[in-house]
């Protein structure tokens, strides 16, 4: 049973997306740029400009002007904005706006009055927010197994080779280091979230899910608080590797000779300035700048990363320790201790020696 199918109390926002094939989320660009329901497509009913100055027309002349004034911005280009919809034909579509409210009740009736399978998101992207939020505080996975480790162990590998696992770094489009978000596009914290809430909604909550260690903080987007706590109780598994083998998985993910990848490491290493010293970070970008990242790497593993990693770890106790320098024996092993927390006498035994976390 997922995540919102815990949740009675918002179970028409739930039941609305569920049983939709598509989303359309009819707000300005900027309201979508900023989060929208994961998977949902933006098909704006006015331009960010436009959609200023009804809100303006409103507050100063009225309701019946603002309305007056959409219509005509829309006209145009209603044709169009109908034809989007033509290859949905015959499958459920949810359509949402801010509060539920004009926009998309417009853009609902008029859908269904041409014969679409359409529903309006009750409350829109604030009922959205609001369930969302719930599932955070309540509706969170009651098991959970963390798999730690030193930087470039592979965790991500791992956890993406098993089932029923949780990879918060996609979520958030960020490797939750200082240079995490290098050829990436790190999501906003609303991105985020709707990110979280649709993986949560995959899962299978009745067995074991598997997440990655995290700081409370990946990149600039913050973990429900609950999850985190949720992590601090849970069962844990060191993931260990050769420190050969974790040079080649960053080397391998990071070290893109070109000069957009350059000059992202240029800027985080510059970020290291003040515990490295100005000497030694000039000396790395040197490297970067003749794509010779495995030295930069190496030390950055032993001088900067390791040290870090020990003095935050240092109370942890595992429930067992694997390398993923075979992650198919490490994946192997993992599975049979889920298998064996699946059971209440196992977790009573974990709980008593003191292994999670």
């Amino acid at each position: 049973m997922s995540a919102q199918q815990r949740d009675p109390s918002a179970i028409t926002v739930q039941t609305a997306l569920r049983d939709a094939a598509t989303i359309v989320d009819v707000r300005s660009p900027a309201e979508y740029a900023k989060g929208h329901v994961a998977g949902a497509i933006n098909l704006p009913l006015f331009s960010d400009g436009e959609r200023a100055e009804i809100g303006t027309l409103y507050k100063l002349l009225g309701r019946e002007r603002a309305i007056a004034t959409g219509l005509e911005f829309l006209g145009a280009r209603l044709p169009a904005f109908v034809q989007f919809f033509e290859p949905h034909r015959g499958s459920a579509i949810a359509v949402y706006c801010a509060r539920g409210g004009m926009r998309s009740a417009a853009v609902a009736g008029l859908l269904s009055a041409l014969g679409f399978r359409v529903t309006q998101l009750p409350g829109g992207y604030k009922a959205f927010r609001n369930h969302l939020l719930s599932v955070f505080e309540q509706g969170l996975p009651p098991r959970l197994i963390v798999l730690h480790g030193r930087t470039g162990v592979g965790k991500t590998e791992i956890l993406n080779r098993l089932d029923n696992s949780l990879d918060l770094e996609d979520c958030a489009q960020h490797r939750s280091s200082l240079f995490g978000a290098i050829n990436l596009q790190p999501r906003t914290q609303q991105q985020f979230d709707a990110q979280l809430l649709a993986v949560l909604d995959r899962l299978e909550y009745a067995a074991p899910v598997w997440i990655e260690g995290e700081s409370r903080k990946i990149g600039k987007v913050i973990m429900p608080e609950a999850l985190r706590k949720a992590m601090q109780r849970a069962t844990c598994v060191l993931v260990t590797a050769s420190l050969e083998s974790r040079v080649d998985r960053i080397v391998a993910e990071y070290g893109r000779a070109d000069q957009a990848t350059r000059a992202q490491c240029e800027g985080a290493l510059r970020g290291l300035t003040i515990p490295l010293g100005k000497k030694r970070v000039e000396e790395m970008i040197a490297r970067v700048r003749a794509d010779d990242y495995r030295p930069v790497v190496e030390a950055l593993l032993l001088d900067y990363y390791d040290p870090r990693y020990e003095h935050s770890m240092r109370n942890n106790r595992y429930a067992l320790t694997v390398s993923s320098d075979d992650p198919g024996q490490a994946v192997h092993a993992l599975r049979a201790l889920a298998r064996g927390l699946s059971t209440p006498q196992a977790r009573r035994d974990v709980r008593r020696e003191g292994l999670a976390g």
